[in-house]
């Protein structure tokens, strides 16, 4: 579905490494999204995704729609997520 991959990071992840594990599970559920609505391109305008106490900041190689962005609340605010929707966006 992609060809480049997602860095991932998060505050504290030598010591609170399901900072991490989540972050990875948010991955899954924005595959499954993009996968259920018929967005190919999603995956890959995602450069990095940062856990920053409880914020996830998404930085974007290309410009994301409003639905995408849409897309990455939803799985922040899901029970995989941190269960709020403190998303920040930034393109490279």
């Amino acid at each position: 579905m992609y060809q480049d991959e997602i860095a991932i990071s998060a505050y504290n992840s030598d010591t609170e490494s399901h900072r991490l594990i989540r972050i990875e599970r948010v991955i899954g559920y924005l595959c499954a999204l993009a996968e259920h609505y018929g967005n190919d391109t999603l995956l890959s305008k995602i450069a990095k995704l940062h856990d920053h106490k409880g914020t996830l900041t998404v930085t974007w190689r290309s410009n994301p729609t409003d639905g995408e962005k849409e897309f990455i609340v939803k799985a922040w605010c899901s029970r995989i997520g941190d269960g709020v929707d403190n998303v920040e966006h930034e393109c490279t």
